[in-house]
């Protein structure tokens, strides 16, 4: 958008007039300023905001656990690796 015609929707913005606020706002806005931050209970989903990351870095975590262990057991065991080595090296020699 150009700056003529964004310049010209900031003054037909500016010659309307406001709406008018709903009754007792200024009632509504002076509550939520006097009321003190501690006091307030959070919500469900404010303590999920919180936690959220947390449980991101757990939940990865296990799953990297559950896939390193399903890979070392799935495969041969190292004595079994050091057996096959090792037979391989005095049959070549």
């Amino acid at each position: 958008m150009n700056d003529k015609r964004l310049n010209q929707l900031f003054n037909a913005a500016r010659r309307e007039t406001p709406a008018a606020p709903i009754e007792g706002f200024e009632l509504l806005v002076m509550q939520q300023i006097q009321r003190q931050p501690g006091h307030a209970e959070p919500s469900i989903s404010d303590v999920l905001g919180l936690w959220f990351p947390r449980l991101a870095v757990a939940a990865a975590a296990i799953i990297a656990v559950c896939v390193i262990g399903d890979f070392m057991s799935s495969g041969p065991s190292l004595s079994d690796s050091a057996a096959q080595l090792s037979d391989q090296y005095l049959a070549e020699n």
